[in-house]
């Protein structure tokens, strides 16, 4: 019993011996006032699209860009901000009180207002700006929560809808998908006829250009129409999830029609940022950091297809409806098949004016959507995977590094996950095989093993077959020499 109490002390000793070894360097003094010395000139924030990447930006021209933004610094023409004169924590008690009225509960670190920051567009040529209010912790947090979860009902019921006009009359009547997947089956049907053309649009600061008259309007009628078409008097929303029903039940928070609107309203009313000591109050748009920004921008737009789609309908306008038979949209990205430039003409006549369309594709040929590079070859469409970091100028981190504390397991699967995206993305084995290379000598090169990198690329081969088929045999040839 002795023996084993000394060995249990002496492992203790060792862990404590260890635990000091590895003391944090930037707990010491000299570590501590060097960083402090950066952050008082410089303003570190993730760079767009490389999340991993941190941008190091003059403190004078951060608050500089911040303030022309909020058009404080110099004029703008309009800006989306408007500053008041209430101090952040008269708007945190009303909100406090609004909150009591819908019985919805805000949590003591939430008694804040969001804060408006941006991060840099590194790969924009000159470089642009990204802005964001960051919102995971402040007043409006829960009730956007909420509205998130009865926005998704609300989107999927007029999907549903949609679903039946497209069962009797094959016109596509929502535009709205939520990956690259749904982009894979249009083309597999596109190319049942041949395709002629192709093109992207996308809106130009969408999220800070929508009106909130428009935007309460549409949103409203939006809300009404889908609690009509289910037939359903409640909204039921627990923690996990939202449903219909038309029972009331302590569980769960009952959500009338009525009581979705105005909250929406409220929401949109109440947005408010803050820029140092300076309180302002979104006049235009909706922040982009808010949870439920992307489902309100996204049925604020299909209101205006939806409504222009079904008076062509009416009319029986069967050539115009055609151009847009092949015509998805993910959130303020476009892509139309055989418009035959219709909407560029045409798009006022869709969308509101206050929203800009614009396209940047060099010819109708080929276009980038999403994480694809999507090429018209002969009657058909060839496909691979479009990644716009291969285009930055500048290296960019990303994977695991396993030279820190990062769990070997959970790395390899990252590997995996990645092959089965450039599964999906690429049509063509040599496309394929590039990316699987150069992944493969990145991960390598950040102290992954080849040895383990073939049992997980093996691993991939034998869980998605039906993935790779139409490579045939070669991703099996590939695993011999990968590396």
């Amino acid at each position: 019993m002795n023996l084993v109490n000394n060995r249990v002390k002496k492992l203790k000793n060792l862990n404590r011996f260890r635990y000091a070894a590895k003391k944090s360097i930037l707990n010491k003094p000299t570590i501590k006032n060097y960083l402090q010395e950066l952050h008082d000139r410089y303003v570190f924030v993730p760079t767009d699209k490389a999340s991993n990447n941190i941008a190091i930006i003059c403190k004078y021209y951060y608050i500089k860009v911040l303030l022309k933004e909020i058009g404080l610094f110099e004029n703008k023409h309009q800006s989306a901000y408007t500053s008041i004169s209430d101090s952040s924590q008269v708007i945190i008690t009303q909100h406090g009180k609004n909150m009591e009225e819908l019985k919805i509960d805000i949590d003591e670190k939430q008694q804040q207002l969001p804060i408006l920051l941006w991060i840099p567009k590194m790969h924009k040529k000159p470089s642009k700006q990204r802005f964001i209010a960051a919102s995971h912790c402040c007043t409006t947090k829960p009730i956007s929560a909420l509205i998130t979860k009865c926005l998704k009902l609300i989107q999927q019921a007029h999907r549903i809808y949609c679903n039946r006009i497209k069962s009797y009359t094959g016109l596509n009547m929502m535009f709205i998908i939520d990956n690259s997947m749904e982009v894979h089956k249009l083309m597999h049907n596109s190319s049942k006829n041949k395709p002629r053309n192709i093109i992207t649009y996308d809106f130009s600061t969408l999220y800070t250009s929508i009106p909130h008259d428009k935007l309460k309007q549409e949103i409203k009628l939006l809300v009404e129409k889908a609690f009509n078409g289910m037939n359903k008097k409640y909204i039921k929303v627990t923690k996990i999830k939202a449903y219909w029903s038309n029972k009331k039940t302590p569980h769960a928070l009952t959500v009338t029609c009525n009581t979705l609107t105005h909250m929406i309203e409220w929401l949109i009313d109440n947005t408010y940022v803050t820029v140092g000591n300076q309180v302002l109050r979104q006049t235009i748009g909706i922040p982009m950091g808010t949870d439920c920004a992307p489902f309100l921008a996204n049925l604020f737009l299909f209101s205006y297809e939806f409504r222009y789609l079904n008076n062509l309908l009416k009319q029986k306008n069967w050539s115009i409806l055609n151009k847009f038979r092949r015509c998805v949209r993910y959130i303020d990205d476009l892509l139309l098949i055989n418009n035959d430039d219709f909407l560029k003409s045409h798009k006022h006549d869709i969308y509101p004016k206050e929203l800009d369309l614009t396209s940047d594709d060099k010819d109708d040929q080929q276009v980038h959507f999403l994480d694809l590079d999507i090429l018209i070859v002969g009657k058909g469409f060839s496909y691979s995977i479009y990644d716009k970091r291969d285009n930055f100028d500048f290296p960019i981190i990303n994977y695991p590094d396993l030279s820190g504390n990062i769990p070997s397991r959970q790395s390899y699967s990252v590997f995996i996950s990645q092959l089965v995206r450039y599964a999906r993305g690429c049509l063509h084995f040599k496309d394929f095989q590039l990316r699987c290379i150069s992944l493969t000598n990145k991960l390598l090169a950040q102290n992954f093993t080849l040895d383990r990198l073939r049992s997980a690329y093996f691993k991939f081969c034998l869980r998605h077959k039906k993935l790779i088929l139409k490579y045939g045999n070669k991703p099996f040839l590939l695993s011999v020499g990968l590396g």
